[in-house]
């Protein structure tokens, strides 16, 4: 029995000790400023290229999930949840990047006017709403607007109602597609039920004489 007793705390030692840790890295990939939370916990915040390390201690056969939401500036469009498994002895990074880029419209010709700016998902059957509305693009000048990354469809139309499509471009998180258009960039439409569903040409014709006489000009 005093044997026992003797060798008794060390089993307990030998088991406590066996565990291992697991590791947690959130690292900051993108070009904002971005914030996180762990199981609902206090904010932190990374700036680029900046990263955080956490630790678990944990037994050979246990796993720890834990929550991180997540989120940013320009460059997000929306906050974030991801579930993470955390394993002993082994290193899971969490690298964090928006998920915006931007599309530019670049008026590249020297007489030609921008009326019209259609900007839609390739997944779309629709063209969706004009983005310049009451605007136009001039020649030299651009215009910026900010999408979800993924496949877009492009649509611009001048005032002389000649158009140029440009179809499943990839928008890269974080970066700025230009299209330039001259004024004698022109595609057909391959997808045939956005064909459909788009504006009727008489419809354009008349919205864009319309707009010529409200804005008071003419082209030669």
């Amino acid at each position: 029995m005093k044997n026992l007793l003797i060798l008794l705390p060390l089993f307990i030692v030998f088991i406590t000790g066996c565990t291992e840790e697991g590791t947690l890295v959130i690292k900051n990939d993108s070009q904002d400023e971005i914030w996180y939370e762990i199981d609902y916990g206090t904010t932190h915040y990374l700036n680029t290229n900046e990263s955080d390390e956490y630790n678990w201690e944990l037994s050979p056969d246990e796993s720890k999930f834990i929550q991180v939401d997540y989120g940013g500036g320009y460059w997000f469009f929306y906050d974030y949840w991801q579930e993470v498994e955390i394993k002993p002895g082994k290193t899971k990074t969490m690298r964090i990047i928006g998920d915006a880029g931007e599309i530019e419209i670049w008026n590249d010709s020297n007489y030609y006017y921008i009326y019209y700016v259609y900007l839609s998902p390739s997944s779309d059957e629709y063209w969706g709403e004009d983005r310049l509305g009451a605007d136009i693009i001039s020649p030299g000048e651009s215009v910026v607007w900010k999408v979800s990354t993924g496949d877009w469809d492009v649509r611009v139309i001048d005032d002389f109602g000649e158009e140029f499509t440009s179809y499943e471009n990839y928008i890269a998180p974080e970066e700025r597609t230009t299209f330039y258009y001259n004024g004698f960039m022109r595609s057909e439409d391959p997808d045939s039920e956005k064909l459909a569903n788009s504006q009727k040409d008489h419809r354009i014709t008349k919205n864009l004489v319309e707009k010529r006489e409200k804005n008071n000009f003419s082209a030669e």
